[in-house]
């Protein structure tokens, strides 16, 4: 080659790199832009991550609070269907004592109005003595003043 073609080669050359260089800047340009995206994302991933995980730790933590919750519930439920059947069965032997007291409550009853019937018989008994003993004490003063006249 001589050395007017390399004059003519060489400028559009030195063209063609420049476009080359310009492309190049703008696909860097292009590039680093991309990577800015990138790595806001990472960030945003990550801090996603990081509640992901906030949020997981906490649902556990609830979780395992509401099932001790759930464990001392039925725990409860157990106890107070214990308690409802010994109440049960204290409240029967409550009706027996009761009824049996009931029945003690009349027979007593019925002992004081025999009793107190008795009582008024013997009063009536006692009033009818006494009035007796009133005539035959008067009576007796009679007696007692006829004989003793001459």
């Amino acid at each position: 080659m001589s050395d007017k073609d390399l004059l003519v080669v060489i400028p559009e050359m030195l063209r063609k790199q420049d476009q080359q260089a310009e492309k190049l800047d703008e696909h860097s340009a292009i590039l680093n832009h991309h990577t800015e995206t990138l790595n806001t994302h990472t960030g945003l991933i990550q801090e996603t991550n990081e509640s992901l995980k906030q949020f997981i730790d906490i649902s556990t933590h609830q979780f395992q609070q509401q099932y001790l919750q759930f464990q001392e519930q039925q725990q409860f439920n157990k106890e107070q269907g214990q308690f409802n059947k010994e109440q049960l069965h204290f409240n029967e032997e409550q009706g027996r004592f009761n009824k049996e007291q009931q029945q003690f409550n009349g027979r007593f009853l019925n002992g004081l109005n025999q009793l107190i019937e008795k009582t008024s018989n013997n009063q009536d008994q006692q009033n009818q003595f006494e009035k007796q003993n009133g005539y035959n004490e008067q009576m007796f003063n009679k007696l007692d003043e006829i004989s003793k006249k001459p």
